[in-house]
């Protein structure tokens, strides 16, 4: 029995370098097409996404002013500021007294919020929404930004205390 040797013969082929070559240069090239694609709804995404930072965090001011029982607005007024145009801050104080309003610390320096998006910028706003340790909105605020196309969203207060996206 030892001289009975059985030999097994492979069907599987070997890719040549040709064949790899070609096919990473397909999928290169499938590739480079489909990001030129994606180039064209960059900006809408940044916008969606500045828009989600910017509710995070009036969200974000909304808590705190639950959790430690103090009024809270975020700031947008940049003439008063000392921040850049797509700034904003927010600011722990007393509704009835403006002026009492001080920027919040955290880790020894203010909280300032910025929308960090390339080619996005605030549009406008028609109120610095303050938030109440009920969760109620007294300041009902509508702030509108804008990509470089030109694309609007809208992040609005109600006086529930909802913050929407719209369009």
């Amino acid at each position: 029995m030892g001289g009975l040797m059985l030999k097994f013969k492979s069907n599987i082929l070997a890719f040549t370098l040709v064949e790899l070559l070609v096919a990473i240069s397909l999928i290169s090239t499938i590739s480079a097409v489909s990001l030129m694609g994606f180039k064209e709804y960059l900006p809408k995404l940044r916008l969606k996404a500045a828009a989600l930072q910017l509710k995070s965090d009036m969200q974000r001011a909304a808590s705190f002013a639950a959790k430690t029982n103090c009024q809270y607005r975020i700031a947008f007024d940049r003439a008063k500021m000392f921040v850049k145009a797509g700034d904003y801050e927010i600011q722990k104080g007393n509704a009835s007294h403006l002026a009492d309003y001080l920027p919040e610390k955290q880790n020894q320096s203010f909280y300032i919020g910025r929308i960090d998006q390339k080619g996005i910028s605030i549009l406008s706003w028609n109120n610095n929404p303050v938030f109440h340790p009920n969760g109620t909105i007294a300041s009902l605020a509508t702030i509108t930004l804008k990509d470089i196309n030109g694309q609007k969203l809208r992040v609005t207060t109600s006086m529930a205390g909802r913050i929407l996206i719209k369009q």
